[in-house]
Formats: C-alpha cells, sequence, structure tokens
C-alpha cells in the first residue's frame, strides 16, 4: 500500500461518496453492492500508484466513475431488461424526512438518465468536488467540464419541471 495511505481510513472516510456514485448508475441494491466491492478492490489495486495524496477524494472518485462505467456498459451487451411499471401509491399525506427522501431518489432517477459524459460532471459535482478537479479526473478542459455541468444541470431541472 502507499505509505501514509490507509485503505481502511480511505474507506471510512469515502464510503458514502462510493456509494451515492454507484447508486447513479445502478438502481439494484445487491448489484449496487457489488459496485462498491469493485470500487474498493480497484482503489486497493490502484493506491501504489497514487502521486498526490491531498488528491485522494477525486482519486477514489473517478476510479468509481471507471468502474461504474464499465458496469453499465457490460450491461448494455447483456441488454436486460427490468419490469418497470407504476403504481399509484394511496399513502397518507409525507412528512417532510419522506419528502426529502422522494426528492433526492427523483434526483438519483435524474442524474441516472442523463447522457454518459453529463451524469460522470454530475455525480462528482454531487460530491462537492471542485469543477478544477472534476476537469483534471476527466481529462477536459475546466470551461468544457462547467458547460457539461451546467448542461446537467439543465437537464435535471427539467425532469423537476423547472424552465430555465
Amino acid at each position: 500500500m502507499s505509505g501514509t495511505v490507509e485503505l481502511e481510513e480511505i474507506v471510512k472516510a469515502h464510503a458514502a461518496m462510493v456509494r451515492r456514485i454507484a447508486t447513479a448508475y445502478e438502481r439494484y441494491p445487491d448489484r449496487i453492492e457489488d459496485l462498491v466491492q469493485n470500487v474498493w478492490i480497484a482503489v486497493w489495486r490502484a493506491l501504489p500508484r497514487l502521486r498526490n495524496q491531498a488528491a485522494i477524494k477525486s482519486y477514489v472518485a473517478r476510479i468509481a466513475q471507471n468502474i461504474c462505467v464499465t458496469h453499465v456498459r457490460r450491461a448494455l451487451v447483456r441488454h436486460t431488461e427490468p419490469l418497470d411499471y407504476t403504481l399509484v401509491d394511496p399513502a397518507p399525506p409525507l412528512d417532510d424526512a419522506t419528502a426529502h427522501a422522494r426528492r433526492l431518489a427523483r434526483l438519483v432517477d435524474a442524474v441516472r438518465s442523463l447522457p454518459e459524459n453529463l451524469k460522470t460532471v454530475a455525480s462528482l459535482y454531487l460530491e462537492d468536488i471542485p469543477i478544477k478537479d472534476i476537469a483534471l479526473a476527466l481529462g477536459i478542459s475546466e470551461s468544457n467540464a462547467s458547460v457539461r455541468l451546467h448542461r446537467a444541470k439543465s437537464a435535471i431541472g427539467l425532469k423537476f419541471g423547472e424552465t430555465s
């Protein structure tokens, strides 16, 4: 492993971020678990190549993105189609926590439905990674990352019924 960076510390610090990124690419809990495990294996293997330990969050996020993109590409080759039908929910009115959870679920669905180039930028941005670091992680210019983020925000806003 890489000097002062310990895998356990990295997992504790970034587990929630990795899970959220995996959730943006996969909707089934068991497959999310598999993705998360695959990410941590890849992080463990990649740690010796980490040069700038201060950039560990971006490093882990980028590895998570790559694993998730590969997962989606393989799933497209398998071409499985889940059953998708909507039932009307006869439940009583929502409390604040439930309403927040539903809005968050809508956001995750909106991010999932974005084109790959926008989804990558949006999910990294939602992890509070600065646009400069996102551009660096993706190998694109900062202005390109900003444009992609703006397009992602616009597309998500449309899904929420907002007009710009």
